[in-house]
C-alpha cells in the first residue's frame, strides 16, 4: 500500500502540471478546459469539429487516468482547472455528483436522453462502451479462440505454460474503470468470476492501468489474452492490426457509458454545457459513428460502422446510471473487495 500511495502521489502531481493539447485559434475569446479519460484517437475529430463550429472558443484538453481524474477533481474543487470532466468510470462520476462536487445543467439535448443515461441533471452519458476481450492471433493459430468466459477458463487450464505470465487485465487499485468492471463482473457472475480470478492468480496475470497498454502488449505478443478492455479502443486497434482480434463475450457483455459532468465551481460552465450539447447532438452522435470513434448513446439512430456484432445471441448487461453504483464505492466495501482481489491474484498490497 505504501508503494501505491507514493506511485499515486507522483502521478497526481504530474497531472497537475500536465500541459494541455490545444484545439482552436489562440486568439479565441473564450477557453474551455476539459479533463478527460478518452484517448485522443477517439476524441480528436470531435474536438476539432466543435472548435470549427465555435471559432470563438479554444479548448485545452488533458488526458487523465480514471482514478487520477476523480481525485484531481476533488482536490481542486474550490478552484477547478477544468470546466468539464469526462470519464468511463461511471461510479466515480456519480460519487462526484453525490458528494456535491458538480452542478446541474439542462438543455433540449439533455432532456431527450433516456432516464438511465443521466442522473440528477448533473451527469450525462454520451456514448456506450462495450467491454471485450482481445487475443493475439498467433497464439490461437491451431486452436479455437475462446468466445466466452467458460471457454477462456478451459483454454487457461489446458495451456498452462503458454498462458503463464501472458494474460493482462486492469489493476483495480490504479484504475477507476478497472475497479468498476471487476465489481460488475462479481455481481453478474459470482461463481465464474471467482474461478476466473483463481485462474489469473495461479498463472501470473499482469495488471495494467489502461486498456491501451494491455492492447499494446497483446499486439506485440507479450500477452496472449487481454481481459475486460474498452471496446471502442479494441475495435479501432483490431481494424488496423492483423495480429490481434477483439472478442465480444457470448455469455454476457457488460456495457458501460462514457459520461460528462460540470464541476460545481467551473470557470466556464456555459461552454461546458455547449460542448455537452454538441456531444449529444445529431452532428456529434453521427460523427462518432462515421469516424469510427465511439458507440453513440443514441445507438438505434446511429448504428456503428465498425465491428460490434451484438445481436439476439448475446446477453447485453448495461450498467445504468443509478444509485446502485455508489454501493460499490462505500469505503469499507471497496477496501474489502480490493483485498480479496489481491489475495486471489496472489498480489501483495505493496505491488
Amino acid at each position: 500500500m505504501k508503494r501505491f500511495i507514493v506511485w499515486f502521489s507522483c502521478l497526481l502531481a504530474s497531472v497537475l502540471h500536465a500541459e494541455p493539447i490545444w484545439f482552436g485559434a489562440s486568439t479565441a475569446q473564450r477557453v474551455l478546459y476539459i479533463n478527460s479519460t478518452l484517448d485522443m484517437s477517439s476524441f480528436r475529430p470531435l474536438l476539432e469539429r466543435f472548435v470549427a463550429r465555435h471559432p470563438d472558443i479554444r479548448i485545452g484538453y488533458v488526458d487523465v487516468n480514471t482514478l487520477e481524474l476523480y481525485y484531481l477533481t476533488v482536490s481542486e474543487s474550490a478552484q477547478p482547472s477544468a470546466s468539464l470532466v469526462i470519464s468511463s468510470a461511471m461510479d466515480l462520476q456519480l460519487k462526484l455528483v453525490n458528494d456535491g462536487f458538480t452542478q446541474p445543467y439542462r438543455s433540449d439535448e439533455t432532456e431527450r436522453l433516456p432516464s438511465n443515461a443521466k442522473w440528477r441533471s448533473e451527469v450525462f452519458a454520451f456514448s456506450y462502451e462495450p467491454v471485450v476481450m482481445m487475443v493475439n492471433k498467433k497464439a490461437f493459430a491451431n486452436i479455437e479462440m475462446p468466445q466466452d468466459r467458460q471457454a477462456l477458463l478451459s483454454y487457461i487450464r489446458q495451456n498452462d505454460e503458454d498462458v503463464s505470465g501472458r494474460m493482462g487485465t486492469y489493476d483495480i487499485r490504479k484504475s477507476g474503470v478497472g475497479y468498476l468492471l471487476a465489481s460488475q463482473d462479481a455481481r453478474q457472475a459470482d461463481a465464474t468470476w471467482g474461478r476466473m480470478l483463481e485462474a489469473f492468480g495461479s498463472h501470473g496475470v499482469k495488471t495494467y492501468c489502461c486498456s491501451s497498454d494491455i492492447i499494446d502488449d497483446v499486439a506485440n505478443g507479450k500477452l496472449v489474452v487481454g481481459y475486460n478492455l474498452l471496446g471502442s479502443y479494441a475495435a479501432q486497434r483490431a481494424a488496423n492490426d492483423s495480429n490481434i482480434e477483439m472478442i465480444i463475450p457470448k455469455d454476457y457483455t457488460l456495457m458501460l457509458m462514457r459520461t460528462a459532468v460540470i464541476p460545481k465551481h467551473a470557470p466556464n460552465a456555459l461552454d461546458a454545457g455547449l460542448f455537452i450539447d454538441f456531444l449529444l447532438s445529431d452532428e456529434g452522435q453521427s460523427l462518432m459513428t462515421s469516424e469510427e470513434l465511439l458507440y453513440p448513446i443514441r445507438a438505434s439512430e446511429y448504428e456503428p460502422h465498425f465491428a460490434m456484432p451484438i445481436g439476439p445471441t448475446r446477453t447485453i448487461r448495461t450498467v445504468d446510471l443509478d444509485q446502485q453504483l455508489l454501493v460499490g464505492r462505500d469505503l469499507v466495501k471497496q477496501r474489502r473487495f480490493i483485498k480479496n482481489w489481491e489475495l486471489a491474484l496472489e498480489l501483495s498490497s505493496d505491488d
